[in-house]
C-alpha cells in the first residue's frame, strides 16, 4: 500500500562554533558559525489517507512537544550532542512546534528541566555544531508529560514520558495516546537530518449504525472492555542503540527502559515499571499485562469514535459497550490483533 506521507519542511537556524576536537566540549567565543536544520514528515494510518497527529488530521499541533536523543554508537568519545552536560535528564533535547518550527521550550512552558526545582529553559541544540566523522543515531518522539518522583535512597529521577490514557473521551487525551516516532541515521554529524515519524499504536475508528427508529444522542459514550491495562503508565518504544547511549542519569533512565534488540527497534515493547526494590526502571511486556482495563473512545460526532489502542494480541475478545442515557447496547469485537501504525476500522450495529 503506497504511504501518505504530509511533509512539514522547516528550517530551524541557530549559532553555533566550528569545534577544533572531534570530543565533545563548551563553545568557544572565536569560533566560527554554524546552521541547523531539520525538516519533518509524518507517515499515515495504513487504512487512513490522513494523519492523525492532530484532531483536524493534517500535521502537528501548535505546542506538541517532541525529545531527542542523539547517540553516536560506534565512536568511544561523546560527541556534540550526546550531552547537554547535565542540563537535562538523560541527554534529551526538548523541542516543541510553535506553528512553523521547532522550536525550544523555554522556562515560560513551566517545566523544571534543569533539575533546580524551578521553570528551566531547555537546551538549546541548535548551539551544538555536529559534522563529527563518525555516524550519528538520532531518534526523536512525542512526549505529554514531564514527571518528577523520588526513587530509592533520595535519587531524584526526571522523565518526559508518553503516557497512556484509557479514558480518551478528551481531545487531550487522545492525542496524548497517539505516540510517534523517528529515527534517522547520518554517516557524520549534519546540519541537515530528516525525521519521519510514525505511528507506533494502533488506531480504531468506530461507526454506529442505528437502526431505523433508533436515536443515538451526541452525549453516547463507547467504551471497550478486556483491553491492556496500562492506564497512565509511559509506554516504550525499543531503540536498539539505546544500549550505546554516553549519557544515562542513573538506573531508572532511557538506556534501562529502551534497550532492545534489533527487531524490536521502533516497536512498542511495554511500559515503564520502576522497581524500588531494585532501584532500577524495566520494560514489562504489553503481552505480560493483565487484559481487564476499560477504555472510552473519543466521541468524534455524527455517531463516529475514536480510540488509541497498544499493539497487542487479545487472549479472547474485547466487548464493546454504547450508554446512551438509560440505554445499553453492547458487541463483541473480532479483531483480536492490533498492529502498529494501523487503523481499523469498524462498524458497530444496534
Amino acid at each position: 500500500m503506497q504511504t501518505f506521507m504530509n511533509i512539514n519542511k522547516i528550517m530551524l537556524w541557530g549559532m553555533a562554533m566550528l569545534m577544533a576536537s572531534c570530543s565533545a566540549d563548551e563553545v568557544s567565543e572565536n569560533q566560527q558559525q554554524g546552521i541547523v536544520s531539520f525538516s519533518t514528515s509524518i507517515e499515515h494510518y495504513e487504512g487512513e489517507l490522513i494523519s492523525r497527529s492532530n484532531l483536524i488530521g493534517n500535521t502537528f499541533e501548535e505546542g506538541d512537544k517532541i525529545k531527542l536523543k542523539i547517540i553516536c554508537p560506534f565512536s568511544s568519545h561523546t560527541e556534540f550532542g550526546e550531552t547537554t552536560y547535565g542540563n537535562s535528564f538523560d541527554a534529551f533535547w526538548l523541542l516543541k512546534w510553535n506553528g512553523a518550527s521547532w522550536a525550544t521550550l523555554t522556562a515560560a512552558d513551566g517545566y523544571d528541566i534543569n533539575g533546580d526545582y524551578s521553570p528551566s529553559a531547555s537546551p538549546n541544540i541548535y548551539e551544538r555544531y555536529e559534522a563529527q566523522q563518525t555516524p550519528y543515531v538520532y531518534t526523536a518522539q512525542t512526549w505529554s508529560e514531564k514527571q518528577i518522583f523520588i526513587a530509592g535512597s533520595g535519587t531524584r529521577v526526571e522523565q518526559y514520558s508518553d503516557v497512556f490514557h484509557a479514558n480518551q473521551t478528551k481531545a487531550a487525551d487522545y492525542k496524548a495516546c497517539d505516540l510517534l516516532w523517528a529515527q534517522t541515521i547520518q554517516q557524520t554529524g549534519s546540519y541537515n537530518v530528516h525525521l519521519s515519524f510514525k505511528h507506533v499504536m494502533a488506531a480504531l475508528l468506530i461507526t454506529v449504525d442505528a437502526a431505523e427508529g433508533l436515536t443515538i444522542t451526541h452525549d453516547a459514550v463507547l467504551t471497550l472492555e478486556g483491553m491492556p491495562d496500562i492506564d497512565q503508565a509511559e509506554v516504550i518504544v525499543g531503540d536498539y542503540y539505546a544500549e550505546k547511549s554516553k549519557v544515562n542519569s542513573n538506573s531508572y533512565g532511557y538506556q534501562n527502559k529502551h534497550a532492545c534488540t534489533a527487531d524490536q527497534n521502533g516497536k512498542v515493547i511495554g511500559v515503564a515499571v520502576i522497581d524500588d526494590s531494585q532501584r532500577k526502571a524495566y520494560t514489562e511486556p504489553i503481552d505480560q499485562i493483565s487484559q481487564t482495563a476499560t477504555y472510552t473512545a473519543y466521541n468524534a460526532g455524527s455517531k463516529v469514535y475514536r480510540l488509541i489502542v497498544p499493539p497487542c494480541e487479545l487472549t479472547k475478545n474485547a466487548t464493546f459497550w454504547l450508554r446512551d442515557g438509560e440505554k445499553r447496547y453492547s458487541m463483541k469485537l473480532n479483531q483480536t490483533t492490533f498492529e502498529a501504525g494501523k487503523l481499523y476500522k469498524i462498524t458497530m450495529k444496534i
